[in-house]
């Protein structure tokens, strides 16, 4: 048998193996080594801990890699950072994916995570990397959850996605998001079964409710409740509304959000209020945030706070500094940065979202921000040829990073200091390496733990023109 044949054929799905961890995937998986076995064929095992050993079942193979799932821990060499899950549906269901390790493991990892991206794949070196800043409350925490349901064995249920697929998970309780909103997602469900309301199939592209949006205030702990349908007309959805506000009485906005595409995308375009107002609101630093059913907002409140307060530390903001905040959405970045500066300009594609940092600004009597509707890289170059200079640029772009037309116009304007924040550490890595590659140095770099229990990471970096 040559060596290749010997590489790829040896293992077997549905075999079981020995393996032991030497190291992670970007999303928490062990990368185990099969011992007993000739072989250099990894196996990507997602619930165990670097250093341990288990007897392990493969589910996939490929040319030099494959997947499996722990069907035994060896507990003589199990982790020290190992906990018992809080969470039943854990590894099924595919909200969480570091909840078998202790907090402090989790930090660790997610900072690793980040080094070792940035030194990857944008071929940084010698980082200023800051320790990571870690939730007072690794639970509970989410203030805003959306969840599929389903049309199964003639009834509708609600949960999350199992991994690597769209076949919904049952649930009762979710250990990331408020009890609060648990209850009432069970409560629709019930409601909808109850009025014959049906989940979505999308195999059929049949049924009436596809998710249900809940978003929480933390500070006034006003609820509101999105429920997405397939159409507009849903026989006894007016009843199920009733219900479900009678029973809840800080649900003080129920909004019908119209999806009828055949589509991965939560929200449709068309949507109508059935009960309540359009928004609510939350307070960020002492200000004040309407809050619509498609206005982004972070999902942490302590830790955002905590983030914010930083990328004011990190750009050093005085009353003479004019700075442009791209990707604004509804301005609390923006409205943040105001106190601290002459003028702030927020930059954002989303017209709601330009809509909602008005409203905010107003909410705040703020009177040195003003909101721009468009591409970032176009209206800051408008605002050159108008004469106004930013002396700071900050950016919170979603997962996919910075669109190369920005970079682009970043590197051709020199702004003097850049404050990033970032979701994504691929993207980040990416970036980072087109802007330190053209004039700009990193002075400092501070990961956030804004999700617990999952394998995401936040950053703040700041930039500063050489």
């Amino acid at each position: 048998m040559n060596q290749e044949n010997k590489f790829n054929n040896n293992i077997k799905i549905n075999k079981e193996y020995k393996v032991i961890a030497n190291s992670y995937t970007h999303d928490g998986n062990g990368i185990c080594k099969i011992l007993d076995e000739e072989t250099s064929f990894l196996l990507f095992v997602p619930g165990i801990i670097k250093g341990e050993e288990a007897v392990v079942k493969v589910n996939s193979t490929r040319k030099n890699y494959g997947t499996a799932k722990i069907t035994k821990l060896l507990l003589k060499k199990s982790s020290p950072k190992r906990v018992t899950p809080v969470c039943p549906l854990f590894l099924n269901c595919g909200g969480c994916q570091l909840m078998h390790m202790n907090y402090e493991a989790q930090l660790e990892f997610k900072e690793n995570t980040l080094k070792d991206t940035l030194e990857k794949i944008g071929g940084l070196e010698n980082l200023p990397l800051n320790k990571i800043v870690g939730a007072s409350s690794p639970h509970f925490y989410r203030n805003k959850v959306q969840v599929p349901f389903q049309y199964q064995k003639g009834k509708t249920v609600c949960g999350f996605y199992q991994n690597s697929s769209h076949a919904v998970i049952p649930f009762d309780n979710c250990f990331i998001q408020s009890k609060e909103m648990s209850d009432i997602v069970k409560f629709i469900r019930n409601l909808c079964n109850e009025f014959k309301i049906k989940g979505y199939d999308e195999n059929t592209k049949s049924g009436d409710i596809r998710h249900a949006l809940i978003k929480e205030s933390k500070a006034t702990n006003e609820i509101m409740v999105v429920l997405v349908t397939t159409k507009k007309e849903i026989l006894n959805l007016n009843e199920l509304v009733k219900k479900l506000t009678s029973r809840f009485s800080n649900i003080v906005s129920v909004i019908q959000n119209i999806n009828s595409s055949d589509t991965n995308t939560i929200l449709g375009e068309e949507q109508r209020v059935l009960y309540g107002k359009s928004t609510i609101n939350d307070i960020l630093r002492g200000l004040k945030f309407a809050i619509g059913a498609k206005s982004f907002y972070q999902v942490n409140h302590d830790q955002t706070e905590k983030m914010y307060e930083k990328v004011i530390e990190l750009g050093n903001f005085n009353k003479n500094d004019i700075v442009i905040d791209a990707y604004c959405g509804i301005g609390t970045i923006t409205l943040n940065v105001a106190p601290n500066v002459a003028k702030v300009y927020g930059i954002e594609i989303v017209n709601e979202a330009i809509e909602n940092a008005n409203l905010n600004k107003e909410l705040n009597a703020i009177t040195n921000a003003e909101f721009i509707l468009g591409k970032s890289e176009e209206k800051i170059k408008e605002l050159l040829l108008k004469g106004i200079n930013p002396n700071a640029l900050i950016v919170d772009p979603p997962r996919k990073g910075l669109d190369r037309a920005l970079l682009d116009t970043l590197i051709e304007t020199k702004i003097k200091r850049i404050v990033y924040v970032s979701c994504d550490p691929a993207t980040l890595a990416r970036d980072l390496r087109v802007l330190t590659n053209n004039g700009y140095f990193i002075q400092s770099i501070t990961p956030f733990d804004m999700f617990p229990q999952t394998n995401h990471v936040e950053t703040v970096v700041l930039l500063q023109r050489k």
